[in-house]
């Protein structure tokens, strides 16, 4: 799990659960969660009239009518939690990458080089003998440390020994973000570190049988170290308890996104105040770290907490929940017993009949942790130059539209006007891959070493935190992990950065494809520009200013106005059950919900732009507008186990994929014109219902 902080990328990424609701669904089962089967959809990715069920009314179920006959052929593998465009492009993208990594890793290349890095990445991974040997020597001195820690001094040192070496302690972390309100600065962040569920899954009734898997798990482990079945299974307990205390005040998602309830500045010993079971002098020394003046704490309640757990519960509790933190952190680059328990573990959680085929684990782990060196192979085996200009041009012609947009915009007042465009106008697209990448040449990475290849690189991505503070910012492009590095199935809209980062990997199909159909692309890549455009300016983003700034640069008048909209579009979504009994959470998606009508509404007007009143002829029965819009639909097809559904319900800001599907199209005109909708259709919204942001 990346500690980056959330606020840094607001994305579009992976997408979440579909939809039960909403238009009436005319095919029974079509868009529920299905039986796993090993099938391999065979149907072609991205925009086909072929996907379509023409026997469906569109102005009654429109989702079904762009995407039936595909629905019934996609069935989800037995290995995953999901499959959709996204999900499909992503298996699409870990075969390419494995096939750098073997190549890289049969042939000889100079040390430090990229190929080298990947190549004995993969090789010591793949190597489940060397990892079977190795056992746990490699753990012993932090689980022992961790058995009998105590006091403030030796919990600072196992903590911040325990980042250096996994990426993530369990009790604190340094990390480094620009100052909410001084981007130019970077400010040293106290975070928290991940617990092992979700911060909903320690209470929600729904989540008993995730509570229980994981206390069967944690009991398997401690047996499997020698533990008695009766003392493993107190110890599981025990461990849960602890993690509920601890999660239970916690920020929740949608307070993590607001600005607002992260900025808390304060001197190193207001910050030591809150935590004196920790000394954070003691932390910063170990990672040879010079403390500045003021601190950044993200979560306050949350850091109280972890206080009252240090000083309230025995020490022998604190010691068991960290002796299991420094194998829970490792179990999945170990060998066996740990990695099968904690396979065996997250494939019942998830509900999934098998595991990911190593390889494919493997791949991801590498993408996550040499970012970069596998990026590089990426971009120059499998990314071409044309499509990169292609795509630059189109964020041109989004980017125009957008500002001729905010200048007729009805209900902007003068001013805010002027500050729109002046924000716009500074917004930084960049297309591919970074001007510069990072270098990770000295990283030693080995090839019969996975488990210290990870601890060297979880050390590396430390020290360049540390290095950041007192500099003046800098801002690495294209490097957050998981979101926009190239090999990231995604775009991202920072707001600190005001820039955007389309990825080379989100740049084949089905977002987008070399000499398509223009229609086409401009309603699946076009939108997603416009969708991180449209970022700079929902309810988060509308925070920061031109320079990324948290300021209020809007009048009063202008904020009531988009309030007013922000609460239509909320209450829409509201009105949504993904399950019976499981609503969207309209507030929670509320920002990505207002890029994605922003984005398919500049891209539909951008498309009739640079077609300049040209009316073209039906393709496969369609108009353009018909087209623009199924292709929409179809960026969106997919389906999800129930388990999938509710976990992302309750931590995505993203609506699920199949309400994305048809959701936004309900505000635009030209959708209902495209369609011929009228009152009486489930598809139909009043005029004066239909929602528009921007």
């Amino acid at each position: 799990m990346s500690l980056r902080p959330l606020l840094s990328a607001a994305v579009l990424t992976l997408s979440s659960a579909l939809a039960q609701a909403g238009p009436p669904l005319l095919a029974d089962g079509i868009h529920r969660p299905v039986r796993a089967s090993a099938q391999t959809p065979t149907a072609v990715l991205g925009y086909s009239p072929s996907h379509m069920d023409r026997s469906v009314d569109p102005r009654q179920d429109f989702y079904a009518y762009a995407n039936g006959q595909w629905l019934r052929q996609l069935t989800i593998p037995d290995a995953e939690s999901d499959i959709g465009g996204f999900s499909l492009l992503g298996k699409h993208l870990d075969t390419q990458l494995q096939g750098l990594a073997v190549q890289a890793s049969q042939r000889s290349s100079p040390r430090g080089s990229p190929a080298q890095q990947v190549g004995d990445y993969y090789r010591a991974a793949m190597d489940l003998t060397q990892r079977n040997a190795v056992g746990l020597q490699a753990l012993q001195a932090d689980l022992e440390s961790a058995a009998r820690v105590i006091g403030p001094v030796e919990l600072a040192q196992l903590s911040l020994r325990l980042q250096a070496s996994t990426g993530n302690s369990p009790l604190l972390n340094w990390v480094t973000m620009p100052d909410l309100k001084d981007s130019r600065r970077v400010l040293l962040t106290l975070q928290l570190g991940a617990l092992s569920l979700s911060k909903d899954q320690y209470s929600d009734p729904a989540s008993q049988k995730v509570r229980e898997l994981y206390v069967d798990y944690v009991t398997r482990v401690h047996q499997q170290l020698g533990d008695a079945p009766d003392v493993a299974a107190a110890k599981a307990r025990t461990i849960l308890a602890l993690e509920t205390a601890l999660a239970a005040p916690r920020l929740t998602p949608l307070q993590a996104y607001d600005p607002a309830m992260i900025y808390n500045l304060m001197t190193v010993d207001e910050a030591q105040a809150l935590i004196p079971g920790i000394d954070l002098r003691a932390m910063a020394a170990a990672a040879k770290l010079s403390l500045p003046e003021r601190l950044q704490v993200k979560d306050l309640a949350g850091l109280r907490a972890l206080q009252q757990l240090l000083a309230q519960r025995p020490p022998s509790e604190v010691q068991t929940l960290l002796r299991w933190s420094v194998l829970a952190l490792n179990a999945d680059h170990l060998g066996q017993p740990w990695l099968q328990l904690s396979q065996d573990y997250q494939r019942q959680r998830d509900g999934l009949a098998a595991p990911l085929p190593l390889e494919r684990q493997v791949v991801q782990a590498l993408s996550q942790q040499l970012y970069h060196p596998l990026s590089q192979l990426y971009v120059q085996q499998h990314y071409s130059e044309a499509t990169r200009r292609d795509i630059t041009q189109m964020v041109g012609h989004i980017k125009a539209e957008f500002a001729r947009r905010l200048k007729t915009n009805p209900w902007l007042d003068a001013p805010t006007r002027a500050a729109a465009l002046a924000k716009l106008a500074k917004v930084d697209i960049q297309v591919g891959y970074p001007q510069r990448w990072i270098d990770f040449s000295r990283v030693d990475i080995r090839p019969d070493d996975h488990l210290g290849n990870q601890q060297r690189l979880a050390a590396f991505q430390l020290q360049r935190e540390v290095d950041q503070v007192g500099q003046p910012a800098t801002r690495q492009r294209f490097a957050e992990v998981g979101h926009t590095t190239p090999i990231s199935v995604n775009a991202a809209y920072d707001p600190q950065l005001n820039g955007i980062d389309i990825t080379a990997a989100i740049s084949q199909p089905p977002f987008f494809t070399p000499g398509a159909d223009p229609v086409v692309n401009y309603c699946t890549m076009g939108a997603v520009l416009g969708h991180e455009l449209t970022h700079g300016f929902d309810s988060m983003g509308r925070q920061f200013d031109a320079e990324g700034n948290v300021r209020d640069w809007w009048t009063p008048r202008a904020t009531a106005e988009f309030k007013k909209r922000n609460q239509q579009l909320v209450a829409q979504f509201n009105q949504i059950q993904l399950l019976p009994g499981l609503p969207l959470d309209g507030a929670l998606t509320l920002g990505e919900n207002t890029a994605d009508l922003g984005g398919l509404t500049l891209a539909h007007a951008a498309l009739h732009r640079t077609l300049k009143g040209r009316s073209l002829p039906p393709v496969d029965g369609l108009s353009t507008d018909q087209r623009c819009f199924v292709a929409w639909s179809q960026l969106w097809i997919y389906k999800a186990r129930e388990e999938r559904i509710r976990f992302l319900a309750a931590v995505d800001y993203h609506a699920n994929s199949a309400v994305r599907g048809y959701a936004p199209l309900m505000n635009l005109d030209a959708f209902h014109r495209a369609f011929a909708t009228r009152p009486g259709d489930a598809m139909w919204r009043q005029p004066a219902d239909r929602v528009r942001v921007w």
